[in-house]
């Protein structure tokens, strides 16, 4: 069994590397929250980021699912949960090749 909150973890690490991958310094994203991807998509450019958000924003709501801080459990991941995070990084990574 693993621990939930680093399950949660791992998974918006994931998805930060997919989208900082393809940008730099001052443009990377720095975290799943609503701000911080509003933030990002005022500095990368609204029109060049509009897939992108979009699938940041349901990966966000997927990874909160993973696990509540306060909370903390072990117990296995629920697969269908998984399976959704797979789907949506995947075209998360579609979006971002399409960005720049």
């Amino acid at each position: 069994m693993t621990n939930s909150f680093l399950s949660k973890v791992s998974a918006e690490r994931r998805v930060l590397s997919v989208v900082n991958a393809k940008t730099s310094g001052k443009l990377q994203l720095t975290g799943l929250s609503s701000a911080a991807i509003d933030l990002w998509r005022r500095k990368v450019g609204s029109e060049k980021t509009l897939d992108v958000v979009a699938s940041l924003l349901a990966l966000a709501e997927l990874c909160q699912l993973l696990s509540d801080r306060s909370h903390e459990t072990f117990k296995p991941i629920d697969t269908s949960l998984s399976a959704k995070l797979e789907t949506h990084i995947a075209a998360l990574q579609a979006a971002v090749a399409r960005m720049l």
